[in-house]
């Protein structure tokens, strides 16, 4: 049966005491594989917490045919999801740059230490996002880059592309960072929740369980033959689109959407006279990865992410 525990319980300044939550599935032993399943590290990705509440009902109905344990941390920063806020309350600190945590720190850097501790010795490790802020993004896994066997594995996540990125200079301190062969699943639209991105996800982390031997093909609630087939992408083949002018982005493409070199994304207009103050023009042919629903634009914001595919 399904086993409910608290990673850790830490004091607020009201005096109530905040859990961190763990769902474990199946049944451990010697040489049987564990996944941990990690979501809402940032508080506003509600479509990973979506995700991983989805999969531990899901799981319930399979827990007999688990051949291995699955733990599923729905919501690591809860404060923060009960705001839709990306950082932690109180400390306006980003959970995501807190990691492996300190013990002996203050609240969100006590509850990185307990989450690292609690999901070290995992064999696979998935954290659960939702789209960045301010833009809608087509379902995408992240993975290290030169990490040929998490590149492979993310091929069934029922993603439309893998990303093999290179660590930025803020991602030591990240929590997949801190599990070798991790593998980062998001997309939708970033604190909202979008219709169909939810059970594609719950779909590709089940779907991963089978490929990592914690559960049966033939057990799927799915044929497996329904997962999508991504390419798989380098940074090079990841552009970012910027605005040069202020005013409001008006996109003219949606995400996953086929571009030519020089086809136009969308326009910066003034808000006041309507007049169009700049096209924004792809770099090169291939789909538009991220575009931003945010309209409200500076010289150098990001507007759209295009892959080169």
């Amino acid at each position: 049966m399904s086993e409910m525990s608290a990673v850790i319980q830490v004091e607020l300044p009201s005096g109530d005491q905040l859990a961190i939550i763990r769902w474990r599935f199946g049944r451990g032993g010697p040489g049987v594989p564990r996944v941990a399943i990690v979501a809402g590290i940032r508080g506003d990705a509600p479509e990973g917490i979506r995700v991983a509440h989805q999969v531990a009902r899901a799981l319930e109905k399979l827990e007999d045919r688990l051949t291995g344990l699955v733990d599923v941390y729905p919501c690591a920063n809860p404060l923060g999801a009960h705001q839709g806020s990306r950082l932690w309350p109180f400390f306006d600190v980003d959970l995501n740059r807190l990691f492996p945590g300190n013990e002996n720190g203050h609240q969100p850097d006590r509850v990185a230490h307990a989450l690292c501790n609690d999901v070290r010795g995992a064999s696979q490790v998935v954290e659960l996002r939702g789209a960045r802020e301010a833009f809608s993004e087509v379902i995408h896994a992240q993975v290290r880059e030169r990490d040929v066997a998490s590149a492979e594995l993310a091929m069934g996540a029922n993603a439309a592309m893998v990303w093999a990125r290179k660590p930025g200079p803020a991602a030591t301190k990240t929590f997949a960072h801190q599990f070798p062969g991790s593998i980062v699943l998001e997309g939708g639209t970033g604190n909202r929740l979008t219709s169909g991105v939810g059970k594609d996800l719950e779909e590709g982390v089940i779907h991963l369980l089978s490929q990592v031997g914690v559960l049966s093909e033939a057990d799927l609630p799915f044929h497996w033959a329904a997962m999508n087939r991504p390419v798989v992408v380098t940074d090079d083949q990841v552009f970012r689109v910027r605005s040069e002018r202020s005013g409001l982005f008006l996109p003219e493409f949606a995400v996953w959407s086929e571009v030519e070199e020089g086809s136009v994304l969308g326009q910066v207009i003034d808000p006041e006279s309507g007049e169009s103050l700049e096209l924004i023009r792809s770099p090169c042919a291939g789909r538009v990865m991220a575009v931003r629903e945010h309209p409200v634009v500076y010289p150098g914001t990001m507007v759209a992410r295009v892959v080169n595919v």
